[in-house]
């Protein structure tokens, strides 16, 4: 029944009651019934609204489950990661059997999502229309040991997963080598990278340049700098026109066609190919950067997205502020910001710290922006693999250096609020 019958209804037995009070001939039997009906009414109009209300913002979902075993109190999260960065869709704690569900909106035509365990690992799949996708894994080795039934792209995605970690471990070790030679640790890690590229472009993007893992390939970042970039390299760039191309044909006027569409473009123009590919483009703000943004609520609860500070010189740190060894830099950062900040420089603290309440008190203390990423999706994105970590990103949104490479914190900021 919809709403205006609802209440079309209400009013006729409102009236039809006060008529039977009124009339002589009507019998005393059915005047009593009418007595019935009109005082449970407004429960069953009450009932009508709310199922009429919820049938209407209800819509099509899909549907996520599994097992994690050896996981039992730990709190496990889906994500959407979208061309506009990470937003949380669920969390639940995980009981002794391991067992989880969660319902959400179908994404358009198809999207990428993760499922993350605290400390465990995470888990990258898509989902397409209604589907199931069931998500089993061995929370002791969770990264290595999960299935996704559902989608076969998603086994592919996860394969591509397990070569950018092990590239970013063999960096890792590198950019840790006590080695002075500095340039040649450099030019090994570049050459990890190339190396690493060329694989799955032969595996993933010149094979099937339609699918969802090609997509993903191209998304990739190692230490918060993504792996294409078409906007410096012609070979990257002709990877995304590929991508673009079969996009267009397979998926049109879908979010992630129009976002992959642009970056193309863009790459296209930057470096300006020998041979012309023409691609159809929709109006958009996304951007090289997009898939690395991050919006998380501060503690005073509005979220504010890295993305909006796009102009602004930004040290982008992850720590704990649990972590008392940690207090001392934090003074450090005090005394940078109070120097630069009238400057442009901003900086986007994302806290790890698990009790909400410590965050807050600790959050009030600072001038800068103080966010809080209670699930490490965050984290993950940006490759961090210790605390405390940070990077610095230049006016245009850009990261340009991790703490790892900087020597003199204070002469870099200094460089990059020069730079025009």
């Amino acid at each position: 029944m919809s709403e205006q019958g609802v209440l079309f209804f209400y009013s006729y037995f409102t009236r039809l009651h006060y008529l039977c009070t009124r009339k002589t001939h009507i019998t005393l039997k059915i005047m009593n019934i009418m007595k019935r009906i009109h005082a449970i009414l407004p429960f069953l109009v009450a009932i009508a609204l709310i199922v009429g209300s919820c049938s209407k913002e209800s819509g099509p979902t899909f549907t996520v489950k599994g097992n994690i075993t050896n996981a039992a109190g730990r709190e496990i999260g889906i994500y959407n990661i979208g061309t506009e960065g990470i937003s949380a869709l669920g969390t639940a704690t995980l009981d002794e059997s391991g067992a989880y569900e969660f319902k959400a909106p179908s994404p358009e035509g198809f999207d990428f999502y993760l499922i993350s365990v605290d400390s465990c690992g995470q888990a990258v799949f898509i989902v397409d229309s209604t589907e199931t996708v069931t998500i089993n894994a061995d929370g002791k080795e969770f990264t290595s040991s999960y299935t996704a039934d559902g989608n076969s792209e998603n086994m592919r995605i996860k394969e591509i997963e397990e070569l950018r970690n092990a590239l970013d471990k063999q960096a890792s070790t590198l950019a840790m080598s006590t080695s002075p030679a500095i340039a040649k640790t450099r030019k090994d890690i570049q050459s990890l990278v190339d190396d690493f590229k060329q694989n799955i472009m032969k595996q993933y993007i010149v094979t099937a340049p339609g699918s969802a893992s090609a997509y993903y390939a191209l998304t990739l970042s190692l230490a918060g700098k993504p792996i294409f970039n078409p906007l410096t390299n012609r070979t990257d760039c002709k990877c995304f026109a590929a991508v673009a191309t079969a996009y267009q044909q397979l998926h049109p006027g879908t979010k992630h066609t129009r976002y992959i569409t642009e970056i193309a473009k863009k790459g296209l123009e930057a470096t300006r190919p020998q041979q012309e590919i023409e691609l159809e483009v929709e109006e958009s703000s996304a951007s090289i950067q997009s898939m690395f943004d991050i919006k998380l609520p501060t503690e005073k609860g509005d979220t504010v997205a890295l993305s909006s500070l796009k102009g602004k010189v930004v040290l982008l740190d992850f720590t704990i502020y649990e972590n008392t060894n940690l207090a001392t830099r934090n003074m450090e950062f005090r005394k940078t910001y109070d120097k630069y900040g009238k400057q442009g420089l901003e900086i986007y603290q994302v806290s790890l710290d698990r009790r909400e309440h410590f965050w807050q008190q600790s959050a009030t203390n600072f001038p800068w922006i103080c966010v809080r990423d209670s699930r490490g999706a965050a984290a993950r994105l940006y490759n961090v693999g210790e605390i405390p970590t940070y990077f610095l990103i230049n006016r245009d949104g850009e990261v340009v250096l991790r703490n790892t490479q900087v020597k003199d914190l204070n002469k870099e900021i200094e460089k990059l609020l020069g730079a025009r």
